[in-house]
């Protein structure tokens, strides 16, 4: 009598490979009436996040460590988003010059970068602009 062949196990099933993407460039363009962060990444895609700046409701400073060094950040938001912008990305002075017109600011941005002691750990999260209501 012939052996039938052994039933063959489905090979065990692989995790699929993560993709890892990564943020290539990042742009903030302002104008008089809106703010607009471009950002590219690794896998070729752009994703861009407008917002008025009627329709701001908050803006905050804090300082965050990126590897080994502090980079400085502002978190706008508005009713449908919040975005993080930093001083690494093309346009961030021309933002910090259009804040103070367009926004009025307690501390402005400089101040609350001079307050910063060299050397501190800490995040220094402020909030630099609130809305009305």
């Amino acid at each position: 009598m012939e052996n039938s062949p052994a039933p063959t196990q489905p090979p065990a099933s692989q995790p699929e490979a993560q993709r890892k993407v990564a943020l290539r460039h990042a742009s903030i363009r302002t104008d008089e009436s809106r703010l607009q962060r471009t950002a590219a990444f690794t896998d070729g895609s752009t994703r861009a996040v407008e917002m008025k700046w009627d329709d701001v409701r908050r803006v905050a400073a804090f300082r965050r460590d990126v590897m080994t060094e502090p980079v400085l950040c502002v978190a706008i938001s508005d009713p449908a988003n919040i975005v993080v912008l930093d001083e690494s990305m093309e346009g961030w002075q021309s933002l910090l010059n259009a804040m103070p017109r367009l926004l009025p600011e307690s501390p402005s941005f400089t101040e609350w970068r001079t307050q910063i002691p060299a050397g501190s750990a800490a995040s220094h999260w402020t909030v630099l602009f609130r809305a009305p209501g």
